[in-house]
């Protein structure tokens, strides 16, 4: 969380001249928002795609899994910023979607050129994420849960033995 900017930061230097993408989630976005001085100073051609959900998305699966729905600081008590004023203080071109119809359209503008710019996706606060991690299982192994032929299928080494129940 918060290492996809830095990310694409560091492998733009790796590859000069290429496209990269950077994908974040809000909540992990705003740990190093700071770094789009670093795009815009180097003129990095990063396409920084923000998946807004106004909230700590992945840890409130855990809360309402694990903690029966308490989403302290992850719904409540979170905010974020307009990313579009944001992103404009650092004088990289952005845009807003909300809507499905209009990602192809979207997506096109974002890589006509070989610039920094910044595509904020607006989505539904209760979406959630699968596969995703769980407790007390190897992260090969998430939740939904494959039967053990089908994971065995699809991995390229042994999978680990089922964890003891606590």
């Amino acid at each position: 969380m918060g290492c996809a900017l830095p990310m694409a930061i560091g492998a733009s230097f790796a590859q000069p001249g290429k496209t990269v993408v950077a994908i974040a989630g809000d909540g992990g976005f705003q740990l190093n928002i700071q770094e789009l001085q670093t795009v815009y100073h180097h003129d990095l051609p990063i396409k920084t795609i923000l998946l807004n959900n106004s909230c700590y998305g992945m840890v409130r699966q855990f809360q309402e899994q694990y903690f029966n729905g308490r989403c302290q600081s992850t719904v409540i008590g979170y905010s974020c910023p307009d990313f579009q004023e944001v992103v404009s203080a650092y004088k990289i071109p952005s845009r807003r979607i909300t809507q499905n119809s209009e990602i192809s359209n979207a997506l096109e503008k974002l890589f006509r050129n070989i610039k920094p710019e910044f595509l904020e996706v607006k989505i539904d606060a209760n979406f959630k994420v699968n596969p995703k991690l769980s407790v007390n299982r190897p992260v090969e192994d998430q939740d939904p849960l494959l039967s053990r032929q089908e994971l065995e299928s699809n991995m390229h080494i042994k999978i680990l033995p089922e964890p003891e129940k606590i």
